[in-house]
């Protein structure tokens, strides 16, 4: 997984620097979010992966099956991809393309992990506390996961904060340890 983001990271970021220039973000947005999930249909991952068919060949397929949706760059974009063999990463480019657009526009998407559901004042203080800290608006997406016991885990970008109570135990037994 890491290794296709590393991958993508210079697709993404040449991606977002032409949306840039000509304010086409939210179109690009949606072509992307588009190609992401056509390619991660079954069908067309084996098709991207056959080595019956040629890299251009492959190209040409997502081309077709996007249809309109597709302008003159959204096409130049996949055969450029296709020719690299690097359809495949689209689902990483678009994750990529998303979080550079945010950050342009001093958005993110923080997840918050707890292992009950918080209420809505601690959400509420959660993204207080996260606005303050990352100088953006934040949208708060939680999850609940049993195994932390208790406290929160959030991310947002490459910030993460373990604050979960498996967190702590797993300190204290190495701190018991050493």
């Amino acid at each position: 997984m890491s290794e296709n983001i590393t991958a993508a990271r210079p697709y993404a970021k040449a991606v977002f620097e032409t949306a840039q220039a000509d304010s086409s973000q939210t179109a690009w947005s949606e072509v992307l979010g588009f190609l992401a999930s056509v390619v991660t249909q079954e069908d067309m991952a084996a098709a991207l992966e056959s080595p019956a068919l040629s890299a251009t060949a492959k190209g040409e397929l997502l081309i077709e099956v996007c249809g309109a949706k597709c302008g003159d760059k959204h096409r130049n974009f996949v055969n450029l991809l296709a020719e690299n063999n690097r359809l495949v990463l689209m689902p990483e480019i678009f994750q990529l393309f998303e979080e550079l657009r945010a950050e342009a526009e001093s958005k993110i998407e923080a997840t918050v992990t707890s292992a009950y559901e918080l209420s809505a004042e601690k959400q509420t203080a959660i993204t207080e506390a996260l606005k303050k800290k990352l100088g953006c608006d934040v949208t708060l997406v939680t999850e609940i996961d049993k195994t932390l016991i208790g406290g929160v885990v959030i991310k947002a970008g490459d910030l993460v904060i373990d604050g979960s109570a498996q967190a702590k135990l797993n300190a204290l037994a190495t701190a018991l340890t050493h």
